[in-house]
């Protein structure tokens, strides 16, 4: 899965998910999270309600945190990763899901870049 701000793999930090059409559409990778809101999206309190975090309207986008788990499976412990959304999920609004992904130009889709001496060569 992609992350919906940079277009590299976004590992297991957040998923991104329509609410509306049931659909997940992507991830938020760590970096991404970091470089646009530091660590407030941890810190936030969501549980209000389902409307935007950052205004009043409609959090039609949701970003439920990838959590790992436990369970027993014919005697062993297996050990998987995943989301809920729920009334206190992270979202938002359309407006500001376009600011995740703002900088990300139609043209450059399927290049992933980025500027990280780990990722070059």
């Amino acid at each position: 899965m992609n992350c919906v701000g940079c277009g590299l793999g976004a590992g297991y930090n957040r998923a991104v998910v329509d609410t509306i059409h049931d659909t997940e559409m992507g991830g938020f990778c760590f970096r991404c999270e970091e470089a646009e809101f530091g660590r407030s999206l941890d810190r936030g309190d969501w549980t209000a309600s389902g409307d935007c975090a950052f205004c009043d309207r409609d959090g039609f986008y949701a970003l439920p945190e990838w959590k790992p788990y436990c369970e027993e499976v014919a005697g062993r412990t297996v050990c998987k990763v995943d989301y809920r959304v729920t009334d206190e999920t992270l979202r938002f609004c359309d407006e500001h899901f376009v600011c995740l992904h703002e900088s990300a130009k139609p043209q450059d889709a399927g290049i992933q870049t980025r500027d990280d001496p780990r990722l070059r060569e």
